[in-house]
């Protein structure tokens, strides 16, 4: 048995259409560049899941690779907040609402 078994990642490629449908993050407090693109909060290499994804433009998709704790501080975002968000909005779209 492997002692370090690689993690598995919950994929969904609707739900990552889904959030390429959002509007940015910020909902415009800066210039948006380019289409909106989902952001996975953990690394999929480290296992992080389609579920824990936020949807940025290109301009802050680069922004937040100088650091989680400065953008969310930078932006008034909560990471875990928007998630959640997003998912409601997701189940609520699957649901007809």
């Amino acid at each position: 048995m492997n002692p370090n078994p690689k993690p598995t990642r919950d994929t969904n490629k609707n739900y990552l259409a889904y959030i390429k449908t959002l509007p940015c993050l910020t909902r415009g407090d800066h210039d948006c560049v380019g289409d909106v693109v989902p952001h996975h909060t953990k690394t999929r290499g480290a296992g992080g899941s389609d579920y824990f994804t936020l949807p940025l433009c290109h301009t802050l998709h680069a922004e937040i690779d100088r650091g989680r704790e400065r953008f969310q501080r930078v932006h008034n975002i909560d990471f875990k907040d928007e998630i959640i968000k997003c998912l409601i909005g997701y189940i609520k779209r699957l649901e007809g609402e």
